[in-house]
């Protein structure tokens, strides 16, 4: 008994040891550890804002180093014309409660066991800019969290923004939830997972016309699961629902928008990348009134990577200013359009292809969509008059527009509702009418087919031949039949001689 005694006091004076030891190097190496940290972070945000007019930097201000314990506080600064009033800039305030590894008292009270070099116990601070905010919370710090580093570099973190409800000036007011954001990431941030969620969120603000405006949003959440590729760029999937989104304009009946998705998704294929998104509205309401839903999806492929990462890095390089807002060849080196011209001319030679797989509109007795892809070549030389240069530049276009009609004396019934429009059988024999015209119309001009309730237009490109509706013809013969329907249009019923 007097053995394992020992034993038992023998491993808690050795466990004491290893922690004091372990404190007293994260306490030594924490001052190099946090400012490389600030200085990899300034890099990050001066590479993700080019071309925005202004800066956003973060200093670490002071440490106060402690044997088990350590606090640091930080500034992070933005500056640009847009914020502020003449020389005022947004600033936010944060101190940094840290507990050294490698048992922090704080994951140890949560029943969190596993050994981290240290645990960071962060929150917003008061000060001018802020202090509103701080109102709302009853003097609570509206934005904290913790975020633990672990010995294998990897990273925990747990972000909180308290509830708010109050006004935030004269003109507007606030009322939120509260909203959580789990963040996991591994050494060097090779793998980063996103989650996060609010239950509401309600804005209030009274323009210069003194008409209120209300936005509500319901219902987020987020989760974004990336990784670094072979080529050093971030893949996977981000995925945003919202369950609802509301706007209401002074008096107006309010406008309902639900089950709101965007995702979208990154792929490495050999040395090309590969791309795909969507936009979903699961329905549009107005006044209570289910009016349809909206689908956007896009895509593209056969991005070369090397290629677009050399352009980005010639981007970066050139035009870090802050008005830099967009490429202005003539701030080119000679050296540096060669490098131009040929990473263009190897992101051709991919044969990328673009396209808006489906942009969709539906309502409760039809849809419409549009779809267009484009497939481009490298052409023999990027100095070709313009004509021959769109020839060979060009491989493949598509794009068809489906129109239904249902669909569209669904629009204008709602259109009459919304003027205020009460006879219901006026509105449905005007609905009909405009639908049977908007065909007649397309037909007529050779601008659409007819495909049952649908108006159908297509047209195809390729080896400078052009496919409109079914006829074949030369580019020349179909800016000709442009140029003859646009004339048709100017001739019809009801337009304006000239």
């Amino acid at each position: 008994m007097k053995k394992s005694a020992g034993i038992a006091v023998g491993l808690i004076v050795a466990a004491g040891a290893l922690t004091t030891a372990g404190a007293w190097f994260t306490g030594n190496q924490l001052d190099g550890v946090l400012r490389t940290a600030t200085e990899e972070a300034n890099q990050q945000m001066k590479r993700a804002l080019i071309g925005f007019d202004g800066s956003v930097t973060l200093e670490l201000v002071s440490l106060e180093k402690n044997l088990f314990t350590s606090t640091a506080h930080y500034r992070l600064k933005a500056e640009s014309p847009g914020l502020g009033k003449g020389e005022e800039n947004l600033e936010l305030l944060f101190v940094d409660h840290i507990e050294h590894g490698p048992l922090p008292l704080s994951r140890l009270k949560s029943g969190k066991l596993m050994p981290v070099m240290v645990t960071s116990n962060f929150a917003l601070e008061k000060n001018e800019f802020t202090e509103k905010w701080f109102a709302l919370t009853k003097d609570e710090s509206p934005l904290k969290g913790q975020a633990s580093l672990g010995y294998d570099r990897g990273t925990t973190s747990a972000i909180e923004l308290l509830p708010l409800d109050g006004a935030l000036d004269e003109t507007s007011s606030v009322k939120f939830s509260g909203m959580s954001i789990d963040v996991i990431s591994s050494a060097e941030a090779e793998k980063v997972r996103i989650g996060g969620s609010m239950a509401s969120l309600a804005l209030s603000v009274t323009g210069e016309n003194k008409q209120p405006v209300l936005m509500e949003l319901r219902g987020l959440t987020l989760d974004s699961d990336r990784f670094k590729g072979g080529s050093g760029l971030y893949l996977g999937s981000t995925d945003v629902n919202v369950d609802s989104a509301a706007l209401t304009l002074a008096d107006q009946s309010p406008w309902l928008l639900k089950d709101l998705n965007q995702r979208d998704t990154l792929e490495e294929t050999g040395s090309n990348l590969v791309g795909r998104g969507s936009y979903d509205i699961g329905m549009i309401s107005y006044n209570g009134k289910d009016i349809g839903g909206a689908q956007v999806l896009w895509s593209f492929n056969n991005l070369d990577i090397p290629a677009l990462q050399s352009l980005i890095s010639l981007y970066e390089s050139k035009f870090q200013s802050q008005q830099a807002a967009s490429v202005d060849a003539d701030a080119l080196s000679e050296a540096e359009r060669v490098q131009l011209l040929a990473d263009v001319d190897k992101l051709l030679a991919a044969k990328p292809h673009i396209a808006l797989d489906k942009f969709l509109l539906k309502t409760a007795s039809g849809e419409s969509h549009f779809a267009l892809s484009l497939d481009l070549n490298k052409p023999e030389s990027l100095d070709l008059p313009t004509p021959l240069l769109v020839q060979q530049l060009i491989g493949e276009l598509n794009a068809k527009l489906v129109v239904s009609k249902p669909m569209i004396s669904d629009v204008i019934s709602v259109q009459a509702a919304l003027n205020g429009e009460t006879d219901q059988v006026a509105v449905a024999q005007q609905a009909s009418m405009v639908s049977e015209m908007a065909s007649g119309m397309a037909v007529a001009t050779q601008l659409a087919k007819l495909e049952g309730s649908d108006i159908v237009s297509t047209l195809r490109y390729a080896d400078d031949q052009v496919d409109f509706n079914g006829q074949k013809m030369s580019v020349e013969e179909f800016a000709g039949m442009v140029m003859t329907m646009a004339g048709g249009l100017g001739g019809l019923p009801g337009q304006a001689a000239e």
